[in-house]
């Protein structure tokens, strides 16, 4: 029933009533609804006065604990001699840490030569188009000609790979057996590349590829070798690049396989071969490898006699007269780069050299150059 219908039917005792009743519960309504408004404005004004409050305290609080913290510190600059800095507990600002990190990180380039006065450029006798002579103990530059131009490092390229190899397998794990895969033996068959001598399903050493990559300059070697430390091809040859990164020529050298195969982006230069093989040298595994001369092959399950193996280029030059001994080499050739070399030397006094050579006219003459080089520039 609505209330229009029930007031028509109600007395005139009845609709006062009624009214007064209504105006009631809107009193009621009204000054419920202003003490809810009453109580909300307390209690923000109470929460405000507290934040205030405690804000106010809590500075209090810490220009307390700076004081103390103050105190402290002259006390202990007075016992020690020693300035502390109000800051010392605190936790170093962002361009702090990063300032710090830089400090910590190590620097890229850290093998590098530099020319002299005294740097001269390589002229007589030598045929090949690019060379370079550095002394590594003094870092400098002895004689150069187009030492920074682009070649094709073909197998010279092989160092790299020792390099990488080396700096990423503990020698715990250089007598370790692994099988010669099909995948190896046909990525350097395909690619023309030269072999060590090992056959397909043929046990072998790990220290076994080191030697099988350098002396006899083995494309499977080296590809196994790659396959081992990296899973796959591809991603030893990242590594072969990030190391590039590390020694600071990552703008001038490029690789793309770890054997020496020719390929528009797989590039150096003579300074740079050098500088790979200055980092060689510093590496225990790798020295060793580069500077034999003959090598033979632990036994196999298809030679159980092992195989020897020898470096052409050390065992070539060993007679010729030059001031010193040849320490180390790595030779290479592909029709695009013609025969290069690079190698290291002990003179007379004692003083280490490294030499590379590129473009020159035959293999034999590579040689010849290295010795006319040493012969001529070196102390």
């Amino acid at each position: 029933m609505s209330n229009n219908f029930r007031n028509r039917n109600m007395s005139e005792d009845e609709r006062r009533a009624y009214r007064r009743r209504k105006k009631l519960i809107r009193r009621i309504q009204v000054y419920s609804e202003m003490a809810l408004i009453a109580i909300a404005i307390i209690v923000t004004g109470c929460l405000i006065i507290s934040h205030i409050k405690g804000k106010d305290d809590g500075t209090l609080k810490v220009a307390a604990e700076e004081k103390v913290v103050a105190e402290a510190e002259t006390s202990e600059e007075k016992a020690t001699g020693l300035k502390v800095s109000a800051k010392a507990s605190e936790e170093p600002k962002e361009e702090e840490t990063k300032e710090i990190e830089e400090e910590e990180a190590p620097k890229a380039g850290n093998y590098s030569a530099k020319e002299s006065e005294e740097t001269v450029q390589i002229g007589g006798d030598v045929v090949s188009e690019s060379a370079v002579l550095i002394n590594n103990k003094t870092k400098t530059i002895v004689a150069t000609r187009n030492a920074t131009e682009k070649i094709v490092p073909a197998s010279m390229t092989k160092v790299m790979t020792v390099l990488v190899a080396a700096n990423h397998i503990s020698p715990e794990k250089l007598d370790e057996k692994i099988v010669m895969s099909h995948e190896a033996i046909d990525y350097s068959y395909a690619g023309g590349g030269s072999t060590s001598g090992f056959v397909e399903d043929e046990e072998v050493t790990v220290r076994d590829l080191f030697y099988g990559t350098i002396l006899p300059s083995g494309g499977d070697a080296a590809a196994q070798l790659a396959i081992y430390v990296a899973g796959d091809i591809d991603s030893f040859v990242k590594m072969m690049n990030e190391e590039c990164k590390a020694l600071g020529i990552s703008e001038t050298t490029h690789f793309t396989n770890p054997v020496g195969f020719h390929s528009k982006e797989h590039y150096s230069t003579p300074y740079d071969i050098a500088i790979i093989m200055m980092a060689a040298l510093d590496n225990e595994v790798c020295k060793e490898v580069v500077t034999t001369k003959v090598y033979n092959s632990t036994a196999t399950n298809v030679n159980p006699e092992g195989i020897t193996i020898s470096n052409w280029f050390l065992r070539r030059i060993e007679d010729k007269e030059f001031g010193g001994e040849i320490e180390g080499a790595k030779t290479g050739y592909v029709d695009e780069s013609g025969s290069c070399a690079v190698s290291s030397m002990i003179s007379e006094s004692g003083t280490e050299y490294i030499c590379c050579t590129a473009h020159s006219s035959s293999s034999w003459r590579c040689i010849y150059d290295h010795v006319d080089i040493y012969k001529t520039y070196a102390k």
